[in-house]
Parts: C-alpha cells; sequence; structure tokens
C-alpha cells in the first residue's frame, strides 16, 4: 500500500456545509407530497453541485428508510389491480376502486400506492419532520466512506485505543484480515496501545468481490465509536491506482446498539456444549511479536486445549500465515474452519477444517478427535 505521505486526504462533510445542505432541504420540504423525479428535476436547476445534491438525497433515503416495507405493500396492491389490459378509463377506475375496497383505501390512495417501491415513483415524505443537516452529512460521510472501500485492493487501519469490537466484527464479516499491536510512549508514563489492522479489498478477490465488498463496507460504521483512528485506502477507481486517507475525527452516524442474530461462533460454542464440552467463547487474544491472533473458541477436549478460528473469505497464503502465527506463537492444538465457498483455494494443511454450508459441532469434534 502506498504510504500515508503519499495518500491524498479526504476531507468529509462536516459543519462548514451545513448551509448548502439546509438549501438541498428546503427544496425537499417545498416538494413534500410531490414524486421524487419532480424533486430531483428542481434541483437540476439549483447552483448546489450534482455531486452534493445526489449524496444529500442518498443519506435522506438511509435516513428515512422503509424500503422493504414500501416492496411489500406496492407488491400487495399491484397484485390486485394489475391483470388483463385495462384500455379504458371505466375500466381501470372500477379496478383501482375494487382494489380500494379490499384495502380500505380510494382508488386515488391505490393509484399513489402502486409504485411507491420504484424510487423515483414514490412521493416524497418526511414523517419525522425536517432532518437536522449534520445528521444527513453524517450518513452522506458514511456512503462515500462505503463506496471507497468497495473499490480497494488493501485497506490499512490504525486504531488508538480499544480495537476489539472492530477486530471481532471483521472476524465475523470473514474480512482476510491481519493484526498487528504496537505501543506507543514506551518510555514515558503514559502508553498507548495502537492497532493496525490489514484489510485485503474486494479488488485483489478473483471471486465473491461484491459479497465482499459489502462485508468490508459493513465495518466502516464502527469507525464512529473509534476515539481514534487513521484509515488508509490503496483503491481504484477506474482511472488507476488512488491512495486515500482519512484522520478522524469525522461525522459519522452513531454506532447502532441493536443486536443482531448470534454469530456462528456463539452458535457453535452453543452445540458445543450440549455435547458435555468445556467451551470459551472470546478467549484471550494470542500475541507473538507484534503479531495478533483472536480464536474465536477454546475448547477442552479430553486432555487438548483446542482453539478454534472462524475464517470467513481466504486464500491457501492467507490461512498458511496464520497458522505460522500461531505455530511461532507456541500453540499447535489450532484448527481453523474454512467454509469451502468462500475459500475455493484452501490450504490443504490438516489443521484446516473445510465444510460447506452450516458448520456442524459433532463433525468438527470427530475431526478434532483423529488430529494427532
Amino acid at each position: 500500500m502506498s504510504g500515508a505521505a503519499a495518500a491524498s486526504e479526504v476531507r468529509l462533510y462536516d459543519a462548514r456545509d451545513v448551509p448548502w445542505i439546509a438549501a438541498v432541504l428546503d427544496h425537499v420540504v417545498a416538494a413534500t407530497g410531490e414524486p421524487w423525479r419532480v424533486l430531483r428535476e428542481r434541483l437540476e436547476h439549483t447552483p448546489i453541485a450534482a455531486a452534493r445534491v445526489a449524496a444529500v438525497l442518498g443519506a435522506l433515503r438511509r435516513v428515512l428508510g422503509g424500503r422493504a416495507e414500501r416492496g411489500r405493500i406496492a407488491r400487495k396492491v399491484r397484485a390486485l389491480v394489475l391483470g388483463a389490459p385495462a384500455l379504458d378509463d371505466a375500466t381501470r377506475l372500477e379496478r383501482l376502486t375494487a382494489a380500494g375496497d379490499e384495502l380500505g383505501l380510494d382508488a386515488e390512495a391505490v393509484r399513489e400506492l402502486m409504485w411507491i417501491d420504484l424510487a423515483n415513483e414514490r412521493p416524497v415524505t418526511l414523517p419525522d419532520g425536517r432532518p437536522a443537516e449534520l445528521r444527513l452529512a453524517a450518513y452522506a460521510n458514511l456512503d462515500r466512506l462505503q463506496r471507497a472501500v468497495r473499490r480497494a485492493r488493501e485497506v490499512r487501519l490504525r486504531v488508538w485505543g480499544e480495537a476489539h469490537e472492530l477486530i471481532r466484527m471483521a472476524a465475523r464479516y470473514g474480512l482476510i484480515c491481519t493484526v498487528t499491536l504496537d505501543r506507543e510512549g514506551a518510555e514515558s508514563s503514559e502508553v498507548t496501545e495502537v492497532t493496525e489492522l490489514r484489510v485485503t479489498g474486494p479488488l485483489a478477490l478473483f471471486h465473491a468481490t461484491s459479497v465482499y465488498g459489502r462485508a468490508l463496507a459493513a465495518l466502516m460504521p464502527l469507525l464512529a465509536a473509534a476515539p481514534r483512528f487513521e484509515l488508509v485506502l490503496d483503491c481504484d477507481f477506474g482511472h488507476g491506482p488512488a491512495a486515500l486517507r482519512l484522520v478522524s475525527p469525522v461525522l459519522l452516524p452513531p454506532v447502532s446498539e441493536a443486536r443482531g442474530t448470534p454469530s456462528a461462533a456463539q452458535r457453535l460454542a452453543r452445540q458445543l456444549r450440549r455435547a458435555a464440552l468445556e467451551v470459551t467463547l472470546d478467549p484471550p487474544p494470542i500475541t507473538h511479536h507484534r503479531a495478533v491472533l483472536y480464536p474465536d473458541l477454546a475448547v477442552q477436549l479430553r486432555d487438548r486445549a483446542w482453539r478454534i478460528e472462524l475464517v470467513g473469505f481466504a486464500t491457501a497464503d492467507y490461512l498458511a500465515a496464520k497458522l505460522a502465527h500461531y505455530r511461532a506463537a507456541g500453540i499447535r492444538d489450532v484448527v481453523l474452519c474454512v467454509d469451502e465457498r468462500r475459500a475455493p483455494e484452501a490450504a490443504c494443511d490438516p489443521h484446516v477444517f473445510s465444510y460447506t454450508g452450516k458448520l456442524d459441532a459433532p463433525t468438527l469434534v470427530g475431526f478434532l478427535e483423529g488430529l494427532p
């Protein structure tokens, strides 16, 4: 990756951008009830740059949400209304009225709902009132950041202080990631840990690049919780290599505290405990020189304490390097669990457990028992 000095500094939106964001919002408020295409046409005639308008409107859509629900409603309405061609106004009105009777709506409301899942045809609405300018700026920044990492060959992220959640989520998303640890201020009374994550970007892969790009983009919202970070991207936007650098503080949406579904490691831990095995979820990391390893589970099987790490996307070199780090740290009883769909070039090392689909605890236990 290009060094930080050679990278172009990225300036995201902040308080300096509030005036023009407010001007866009004025047009949004004035267009309430009109289709989105009408709002876009009006904004085309303003002096605000098209890229800025697109960024704010994209952020507004993210804030408003409800896409899945709109799609469900529109599909239901179309199922009731559409069918054999209605070639005259009377037939069309009769069909809209019949659908409205079933839905408890008038014919005009049914007409408006038929295409609300199409981005430019649904009406502009602000159910919670006019959003704050800085809130839209934060979501526009996140969108820009996520678009950039989808075009990256490599991502280097340095975090000062606590970085455990970022590391665990990188593992949960299946990213190809190596972690190293440094300490600043060793000669003073205040020592700060600096964690560096080097993540392979989607442009460096030869398969599942869109899926991997979405996984990498999903990591970016967590930067909002990092007190200090530096992000360097080795990208290609179609006109040659480009190195971008972003340093905190930056304006991003707050990290959501909503809990998702249990991770694969959590599900596997539950299954292993049902088999009466002693399992530690998220055991302490293993450090060897600057390299840091994060096994997902520690499993006691008879007289052996196994470290289990669930690996998502991977290459043969990545798996070989990870196993070499474990062995250099003195950890011999380690197994990397790899889904063959995400790592078609998985190494043939006996300590790589390959599976397809769902990770099965009994099969894994049998695999462990068969290792020398």
